[in-house]
């Protein structure tokens, strides 16, 4: 019978196995960037395993032998400690299939392979692999705020594409502030409309937060058309008589005021919704002089169009 708790059986292919300079080197790279917290780290302390980050990547053959046998030694159970380990052998280079015969032989259920075999690449930056393995419908969401969070923040992550994806996917119950925002982000980033609504959905006073965090969002983006087609989305979102209060506060008196367009924002919502009209002097005023650079001889022209000159 299989025994996974000899080193020699788990490693048979290759018992002498040593991580490399150059795999350690990429792994702790890929740590960094990762927030200092692998996958592979939070597998480890679910096991009970202190300083995980000290002991993965292993130096040595006898520092793996060492990890072995603090993982065969943690009170978890047995299908724990098979998935750690059939993640460790991800890391060898698989010519005979070491980590799914280690699989097969100890009967290793499906989800698990799936699951860890996702987070191995998510740990090795291969965003949409990874996305790949985790949306399974099989599996049972394990760590998806952290999931959702590196697929927001990692600096190799330069849109909402992924995490979004994994995200109406999956349908995390989110109570972590960060990821929150992380997330809110991303949504607004893709679309104000979606984010507005997405943010009405959260409670207070979460739900005011995100108001402000939209509204940054867009007056803070790069200048250019995107940012005035984004103003002009914000401006004609339906807000009840609660977000209209803090659209204002906020960039009246708030930390908003000083955002790129804040005063011309307002008065182009005032226009918008029906509340004012700008007067010749006002026109004639902000055409020529606006801090913002507010051209309101364009308004009639571009009002209710893709792009709003003034506020890109």
């Amino acid at each position: 019978m299989y025994n996974f708790r000899k080193f020699e059986n788990v490693f048979a292919s290759e018992p002498g196995f040593a991580y490399g300079e150059q795999t350690i080197n990429k792994i702790l790279k890929s740590r960094r960037l990762a927030d200092k917290v692998l996958f592979i780290d939070r597998l480890l302390e679910t096991l009970g395993i202190e300083r995980p980050q000290e002991r993965y990547p292993p130096r040595s053959n006898k520092a793996l032998r060492d990890l072995h046998q603090k993982i065969i030694q943690s009170a978890s159970p047995d299908h724990h400690k098979q998935s750690v380990l059939y993640y460790i052998l991800q890391d060898i280079p698989d010519k005979d299939g070491t980590a799914s015969k280690f699989a097969q032989l100890v009967f290793l259920p499906e989800r698990y392979r799936i699951f860890i075999k996702g987070v191995w690449l998510l740990d090795r930056g291969e965003f949409a692999n990874a996305l790949d393995h985790l949306t399974e419908p099989v599996l049972i969401p394990t760590f998806p705020e952290e999931i959702l969070y590196i697929l927001c923040t990692h600096p190799a992550q330069h849109d909402g594409k992924l995490p979004l994806a994994y995200y109406y996917t999956v349908s995390p119950a989110i109570t972590s502030p960060k990821v929150l925002e992380a997330l809110f982000s991303k949504i607004a980033l893709s679309s104000v409309t979606e984010a507005f609504f997405w943010s009405r959905k959260q409670c207070d006073p979460n739900r005011r937060k995100l108001f402000k965090q939209l509204i940054h969002t867009v007056l803070d983006g790069p200048e250019g058309e995107d940012r005035a087609r984004r103003s002009v989305e914000l401006i004609h979102l339906p807000f009840s008589k609660e977000e209209e209060a803090w659209f204002e506060a906020l960039l009246t008196d708030g930390e908003g005021r000083d955002l790129h367009g804040a005063k011309d924002m307002l008065a182009v919502r005032a226009i918008a919704t029906g509340k004012s009209r700008p007067t010749a002097e006002q026109g004639a005023g902000y055409g020529a002089q606006s801090d913002h650079a507010m051209d309101w001889s364009s308004l009639g022209s571009s009002y209710g169009q893709d792009s709003m000159t003034s506020l890109r």
